[in-house]
């Protein structure tokens, strides 16, 4: 299933990197580190929302957390991860057997009811092939589907913002710039806590925050 796992990755990446925005799937110890929250403040039953599950590396550490009661709603954009995804919690071990109620939406999460309904999301996008209004927008809609006390938790790659700025055409360095400026407002008004992760390709940082 790793072997499957990683061509459809890299068959993605090479089709549409602004969709995939990696260079791997998630590592284990990126996937410990944006779960540690939920790890943390674990109460059953919980409700957990997933976005840009990918080869469901992520989604995988999440439903190792949950038990019977708990929900996880996962929105995949790309049809063939949301595939591999689906079969993952089929045929492979560890997952097949979870007592977690698990789906796996095959569309953006733009299309998600804005009810608060979740006591975790947990980010996968790559904020930095976004527009800026849209990262403002797709944060909104975190907002607007956590519980009184949720939490999101995101990551960002180490410097890759920073060197697209240095290196690109004009217009994406602007994007890249407002991208930057967006999400430094949210951390800076939201961010509890964070955490570098080195054992991932790229380094990434992680993110923990409440909108309360």
């Amino acid at each position: 299933m790793r072997l499957r796992s990683s061509r459809i990755f890299l068959e993605s990446a090479t089709r549409d990197f602004k969709q995939t925005g990696a260079i791997a799937p998630s590592s284990r110890p990126l996937a410990d580190s944006i779960t540690r929250e939920l790890v943390a403040q674990y109460r059953n039953p919980v409700s957990v929302l997933e976005v840009g599950g990918g080869t469901g590396s992520v989604t995988k550490e999440i439903a190792r957390h949950l038990t019977e009661g708990d929900q996880l709603d996962v929105f995949e954009i790309d049809r063939q991860f949301a595939n591999l995804i689906r079969q993952r919690l089929r045929d492979e071990p560890g997952l097949r057997d979870r007592t977690a109620r698990i789906r796996v939406h095959n569309r953006p999460v733009e299309q998600i009811s804005l009810r608060p309904k979740y006591d975790f999301v947990i980010s996968c996008l790559p904020f930095t092939n976004f527009q800026p209004h849209a990262v403002r927008k797709i944060f909104e809609i975190y907002r607007a589907v956590l519980k009184a006390g949720g939490i999101c938790s995101f990551y960002e790659y180490i410097l890759v913002r920073q060197a697209a700025q240095i290196m690109s055409p004009k217009h994406a360095r602007e994007r890249c710039a407002g991208v930057s400026s967006v999400v430094r407002e949210y951390l800076s008004k939201y961010c509890f806590k964070q955490q570098v992760v080195f054992r991932n390709l790229p380094p990434a940082m992680v993110y923990h925050i409440r909108f309360d």
